[in-house]
């Protein structure tokens, strides 16, 4: 065949169809009879004569079947003198059917046969026949009629499906199991028939989602058990195509507004396979659904093929979460069309959810559940609550509802899993020591559910011999138990991600597969989680090799598989995701040796045409490199132009240029992110988690476990203001620890004294959380970005998803154990968030590793306090927006040393700037930082709060510059009117306008401000009064901005004004001595020029009020012997005053002595000496 094609490529010019022809029959032969036609046309054409050309295959005459070695001796001739002996060879290849034809289904376009069905056909069948007219249709041009009884009108008849015809001729469906199918002809008819059986609904069923959340289903449910089991069915509806209000009434749509057959995706549909089968070998292809995904070759003239094949598939259960109802009827019919199979009578997980997880079950039984601490898990509302294993009533309840459904819904298979989720084994007695922590993640309950599993099989056995349990090795139960040495027979093994063909270790897996099957002699069934594009996968997974592989090495060992992925056939996703449904769903039939090589080149030639070589390359280069895109942008730009030389080999408007158009838009998810490669991160702050701490965090809310006090400081941080990055009025601290295989944070809310925190709502999952206090946890971990966390001070959760479509954030349950505590002043949260590596459930719990140094995470932990006098958010690393979700600002996050991050000099935003402008400032360079700051504000993308921080350090400068009136004008500029006005203020005051501040703004009420600008209004106008020496009024503006102050600096200055003002204005040492204590003895060393001046002012007035030993004292929290300059010499004053003050006259001296020896010493400083020293001496 090599060498025919090889010499193909000599022939001369006039041949070279020749060449395409061939190759084409190469890649497929079951394009046969297409080519035949290919050929017959050319030598009639360029080759032979029309005298001496006798056409075969009924193209000008019908040749008889003893003309046959004539016409090849012909043909063979004409050949041979035409230099194309390798043709004759070739054509000498196939079978005699092909070469020359007795009867034809269709000729030069004209029917020459009809559809022949039974007079009482099924569903499927009915299907079927018409899956065969509107092909054969598409294909020639004519229309087969559909018959229950044979006519004398055409001479050839099609049998689809089981009837009174095929009986007579000997044909059944008897041993065609599970969709397999047998394709026979005779002299004048052709047969199709597999099992066709009807699905008929077992009562009671939902006919629509209000039969469910009515009660109507459980309550019918409940009279036939006379129990409160879950009620197992309420997705049924979702597998008919039509009305399932409607089925099974007179009213029923047996065909849908087009006339086209509504069936059940549980309808046994072999007939319909040997249709398609058929179709196949005539070179029909579906690769999407609807119109533009199939491939349909033009033939006028179909000869009837002689041909006895019977077609089994690989495996019995083929299936992939189509739900007809909700994806549709192109959809339902692609996945039909590519022969999957999804049997009714099989549950495939979750069972023992399914069974407790009512209100009924949590109420009554609460030992059936785990114990966690000192509580059964029966909260009701939550989304999962898990059981306990060694509650022999749980057992024996188990084996009654599993009974139940084997007698009542005549199920095959019943699942006898656990709650998704599980993480945490029951702490009762009875569970103690039944788990094998050693065994790691994946086998760390093994032996302990899959004892309550065998032991259910076992006793369900005694009654039910024929049926089945099922459960998953899924999760902490992945790995077969060691305590088990043979599985009961009836007992189907589940792998969850038994293939994972976007797993990296084929060794594992297929290490996993052994090991389960030392321990069941039944062939186990494999579930997977493909790549979920409606939760954020983007990566150009297209696999091929991998796909075909990994199915075909599972082919005898399997029962077959259950494959979940993102149903999406929108433009966005379809791209991707018709390429593992095609390829999946077509491994399953073929054998072991199935070739998925030449499916994959033949898909490229067919679906993409002059740009299949392109397409071939990009794929291939996907397959090698697709895990390296998520991180290397070299290989993602890489990929990308592969794809765009593909794309340019197409016009965009052809067939081909749609198709790859689809590829094209999904590839957007990898040009972001390739986008996103290209940025670095700027600098933000670090949480670093320290060494492996041992210990337990009972999770309470009280923040008083010791790992919580003992923690290093690189695991503890502080949150600043979301947009400006200044100390929010209202502060909270984090704490985070890694534990096992769970993540904690303890994060403490700071309030005002004798408010509460608002909670707006006290469930799970209500979206209603947002209206009030709340703290978010962000996480984006090395392998999914990103998660949110949200809970309230009640302890209501809600957590999503961030990584995937919209639709789907909510979907996702985190698993996290909270507590939270209300204090005065004070509100906290404790959180638990279990971590798993396994992706085979990306619906549940946080995808990760542990993160290190060289694959840290990124997170953030925010806070928003909601009040009606303005809201307040907060952030451990600020985003510089007005909101949390900035993937790119969030904090480095890892376990090890400490480490630098690096930090891209380009990236800039309004925090960078603002922190450049602010060093300015602080250096006294006025001029420049007023610069800085107007340029600041005059960014078209900053927020107003933004806007109105930077002109407000604007003014600032001005003043600091004597530009008074150009401060003015800066200020007239700021758009929030509280900050506007606080400005106004300042520039008043800097003037020395007291009164003008009092007149414009004395009558203000700061309480209706924005409670976060309130506290430096407050500030502003006490100096007023103070400048007006009105003390009373400057008391209590001081006191509104202390308690609205967190900024330890400006805090300081308050508490010396504060005293000040009562000490000298309100006359009151009492009070006066508390704001100066307050001030030294809460911060920690002393080091402020504002704590210096109270602890001066506090003894001052202990020195009036002769408390000289407390003097001592205060003076004593002053290591004035390290002190240097300004502040050094302000302390000697106060030391030798005290002396003074205490008689001890001589040590006064000394130290005033030694003040005046300092060269360094101010003019002030030696003046207020040499009087101190000049009064003593005259003393």
């Amino acid at each position: 065949m090599v060498f025919t094609l090889c010499r193909f490529t000599e022939l001369s010019g006039k041949a070279g169809w020749l060449h395409n022809a061939m190759k084409n029959i190469v890649n497929n032969h079951a394009l046969a009879c297409q080519i035949q036609n290919d050929l017959i046309h050319a030598f009639r054409a360029s080759l032979v004569s029309e005298t001496n050309f006798l056409c075969f295959n009924g193209l000008n005459s019908r040749i008889k079947s003893n003309d046959l070695t004539s016409l090849q001796k012909q043909i063979g001739i004409t050949m041979i003198k035409n230099g194309l002996f390798p043709v004759l060879a070739f054509l000498m290849s196939f079978p005699m059917p092909l070469l020359a034809a007795d009867a034809f289904l269709i000729q030069n376009g004209q029917p020459e046969a009809e559809i022949v069905i039974s007079k009482k056909p099924s569903r499927t069948t009915r299907l079927a026949a018409q899956e065969m007219q509107t092909y054969l249709k598409k294909i020639s041009g004519a229309e087969l009629k559909i018959v229950a009884e044979p006519t004398a009108e055409v001479p050839v008849k099609i049998y689809i499906g089981s009837s009174t015809h095929t009986k007579r001729l000997g044909i059944t469906s008897d041993n065609l199991k599970y969709g397999a199918y047998r394709i026979v002809s005779g002299k004048n008819w052709l047969a199709l028939i597999g099992d066709d059986t009807d699905f008929v609904p077992i009562e009671p069923w939902p006919r629509s989602n209000n039969d469910i959340v009515s009660g109507k289903m459980q309550a019918a449910w409940d009279e036939i058990t006379g129990e409160h089991w879950g009620y197992p069915h309420s997705q049924m509806r979702k597998h008919y195509m039509g009305a399932a209000s409607l089925f099974g009434t007179p009213r029923e749509q047996k065909v849908d507004k087009d006339g086209n057959v509504n069936v059940w995706g549980f309808d046994e549909r072999g007939s319909f396979n040997a249709v398609c089968g058929y179709l196949r070998s005539l070179g029909v292809r579906w690769y999407l659904p609807g119109d533009s995904g199939e491939i349909v070759p033009k033939l006028k003239t179909i000869a009837l093929p002689e041909i006895d094949q019977t077609v089994e598939p690989d495996f019995p259960l083929r299936t992939l979460n189509f739900r007809f109802a909700v994806y549709g009827r192109e959809a339902a019919m692609w996945g039909m069309r590519l022969g999957l199979r999804e049997p009714y009578g099989r549950q495939a997980a979750h069972g023992l959810d399914h069974m407790t997880h009512n209100e009924y079950t949590l109420k009554n039984h609460p030992n059936w559940f785990a114990l966690y601490g000192d509580k059964r898990d029966t909260q009701p509302g939550k989304r999962l609550n898990q059981l306990c294993y060694s509650n022999e009533e749980l057992f024996q309840e188990t084996v009654r509802y599993v009974r139940a459904q084997f007698d009542h819904f005549q199920m095959d298979e019943v699942s006898v899993m656990p709650p998704d989720g599980y993480t945490a084994i029951c702490q009762c007695e009875l569970c103690k020591g039944k788990d094998t922590p050693e065994r790691g993640y994946r086998g760390a309950f093994s032996d302990y559910v899959w004892e309550f599993v065998n032991r259910v099989a076992k006793e369900v056995r005694k009654t039910h011999p024929d049926k089945r349990i099922s459960n998953c090795a899924y999760g902490t139960y992945t790995q077969p138990p060691l305590n088990i040495d043979k599985l009961e027979p009836n007992l189907q093994v589940i792998i969850v991600g038994g293939r994972r063909p976007t797993g990296e270790s084929r060794e594992e897996l297929m290490q996993l597969r052994q090991d389960w099957a030392k321990k069941t002699d039944r062939p186990v069934i494999i579930f997977e989680n493909y790549p979920f594009t409606g939760r954020g996968f983007y990566l150009p997974a297209y696999i091929p090799q991998v796909l075909g592989d990994s199915i075909n090495v599972t082919k005898g060992t399997s029962l077959g598989e259950d494959i979940w992925l993102t149903m999406d056939f929108g433009e966005n996703a379809i791209g991707y995701n018709h390429f593992l449904i095609y390829f999946t769903a077509r491994m399953y039939w073929g054998g072991k040796d199935q070739n998925v090589v030449e499916m994959f080149d033949e898909y490229c030639r067919l679906f993409y045409g002059p740009a299949a070589p392109a397409m071939r390359e990009f794929f291939s280069y996907c397959e090698n490199h697709w895990r390296e895109m998520e991180k290397e942008r070299e290989q993602a730009e890489h990929a990308l132009l592969l794809f765009e030389a593909a794309k340019s080999k197409v016009d965009e408007d052809s067939v081909y240029g749609q198709r790859i158009r689809l590829v094209d838009l999904y590839l957007n998810g990898l040009r972001n992110k390739s986008k996103q490669l290209a940025q670095k991160r700027g600098p933000v702050p670090t949480l670093r988690l320290v060494g492996d701490p041992l210990g337990e965090i009972q999770i309470d809310g009280k923040l008083d476990d010791k790992l919580w006090e003992k923690l290093p400081t690189a695991s503890t941080g502080q949150l600043r203001e979301l947009q400006t990055g200044r100390q929010p009025i209202y502060g909270t601290s984090i704490k985070s620890c890694w534990i096992g295989r769970n993540l904690y944070f303890a994060i403490r809310c700071e309030e005002a004294p004798g408010q509460s925190p608002v909670s707006t709502t006290t469930k799970k999952e209500d979206q209603a959380i947002w209206y009030g206090d709340a703290v978010e946890i962000l996480l984006n971990t090395e392998s999914h970005s990103y998660y949110q966390i949200v809970v309230n001070p009640a302890g209501a959760l809600i957590d999503l998803d961030r990584g995937t479509d919209k639709n789907n954030w909510f979907r996702w349950d985190s698993q996290a154990e909270v507590a939270t505590q209300v204090g005065d002043g004070y509100w906290t949260v404790e959180i638990r968030i279990p971590v798993v590596s396994d992706e085979n459930d990306p619906l549940h719990q946080v995808i990760g590793h542990k993160p290190t140094r060289s694959l840290p995470w990124y997170v953030n932990i925010c806070r928003q306090r909601i009040r009606e006098n303005g809201s307040e958010y907060s952030a451990f690393a600020p985003t510089g927006t007005a909101g949390f979700h900035e993937p790119m600002k969030f904090a480095h996050f890892y376990r090890g040393l400490s480490h630098q991050f690096p930090a891209d000099e380009s990236v800039t935003d309004y925090l960078i700037a603002e922190r450049a402008a602010s060093q300015l400032m602080r250096k006294r360079k006025y001029q420049a930082a007023e610069a800085a700051y107007v340029t600041l504000s005059e960014n078209k993308n900053i927020t107003p709060i933004q806007k109105s921080t930077a002109l407000e350090k604007a003014s600032d400068c001005a003043r600091a510059l004597k530009a008074f009136d150009r401060a003015g004008q800066l200020t007239d500029q700021i758009p929030v009117e509280s900050i506007q006005k606080t400005a106004r203020m300042e520039n008043l005051l800097s003037q020395r306008n007291y009164q003008s501040v009092i007149d414009q703004y004395g009558d203000e009420d700061l309480a209706q401000w924005p409670f976060w600008q309130a506290g430096a209004g407050a500030f502003v106008r006490a100096r007023a009064y103070l400048g007006l020496k009105d003390g009373k009024k400057a008391e209590a503006d001081l006191q509104q901005a202390l308690a609205l102050t967190s900024e330890p600096r400006l805090k300081s200055s308050i508490l010396v004004m504060m005293g000040h003002n009562r000490e000298m204005n309100l006359q009151d040492d009492k009070l006066a001595l508390d704001a100066y204590q307050q001030n030294y003895l809460s911060a920690g060393p002393i080091g402020s020029a504002d704590q210096f001046r109270s602890v001066q002012g506090a003894i001052r007035i202990l020195i009036r009020q002769q408390k000289y030993g407390e003097a001592s004292k205060v003076l004593s929290l002053v290591k004035t012997g390290d002190l240097k300059g300004f502040w050094r010499h302000e302390m000697m004053l106060s030391q030798a005053s005290l002396l003074s003050a205490t008689d001890q006259v001589d040590q006064a001296l000394n130290v005033y002595r030694e003040l005046l020896k300092d060269p360094s010493v101010s003019k002030g400083h030696r003046q207020a000496a040499e009087a101190a020293l000049a009064e003593l001496n005259q003393k």
